[in-house]
């Protein structure tokens, strides 16, 4: 059964907490949506049955995935949160200006992130930032789905007063160090869908649910992958 979704933003599209609403509806039939108040943005889907979706947060917040991404942290530096993944335009990315060209304007990426926690020695504070990875997603000219890390990213608050060069430097030399291992976690995920071809890729804020009825994400927290035959 087909499943009409409308979301509304709260901050803007595809950003921070939203409401959503799912209207299943027959073959044939028609749905309707009454509107969900004040928003920032809104993004209404006709759904289809063969629709299939991955929720990025929930495939990545495994003991496995989660214990390669702590291998990577190292000088006192430590995760503080699962994984949590945000679709982002192209030209929203940190290192957009460097190659404005790679994608178009209106491309999406996956990041992949997580929070992490840096101890310094007493004359400075502790640091607490986030780490970012970049991932496009594409179907090849046979229908199957595509990935890679396209870059990372990190930032944080603290290491004053005279912290923040080592702090840079351990970060510069982890952080890229770790998209072997994103992209080894992404070639096994896409290799659950390898053997099948899709017609279309597109992306859905939060988990993807088609749950009947009001439900309540957070953009910012997760991001759903959606393919059709």
């Amino acid at each position: 059964m087909a499943t009409l979704s409308q979301y509304w933003f709260q901050n803007g599209f595809f950003s921070g907490p939203f409401g959503l609403f799912n209207q299943p509806y027959s073959d044939g039939g028609w749905a309707w949506i009454s509107s969900g108040g004040s928003s920032a943005a809104t993004l209404a889907r006709n759904r289809p049955d063969s629709e299939q979706t991955i929720s990025v947060a929930s495939q990545m917040n495994t003991p496995a995935v989660l214990s390669q991404l702590d291998s990577l942290l190292s000088g006192g530096a430590s995760r503080t949160s699962g994984i949590m993944a945000q679709g982002v335009f192209w030209p929203n990315l940190p290192y957009y200006s460097k190659s404005p060209g790679a994608h178009g304007d209106s491309e999406m990426l996956v990041r992949v992130y997580f929070n992490f926690h840096i101890g310094t020695p007493w004359y400075c504070s502790d640091a607490d930032g986030n780490i970012s990875y970049y991932i496009f997603l594409y179907l090849d000219a046979s229908g199957h789905l595509n990935g890679y890390v396209d870059g990372w990213s990190y930032n944080y608050d603290g290491g004053a007063p005279f912290c923040t060069g080592a702090i840079n430097d351990a970060l510069n030399g982890a952080v890229p160090q770790g998209t072997n291992t994103v992209q080894t976690i992404l070639d096994e995920a896409l290799a659950l869908l390898s053997r099948s071809a899709f017609s279309m890729l597109y992306y859905l804020p939060g988990s993807g649910t088609k749950t009947p009825g009001n439900v309540s994400e957070n953009a910012d927290t997760d991001v759903a992958i959606a393919v059709l035959p």
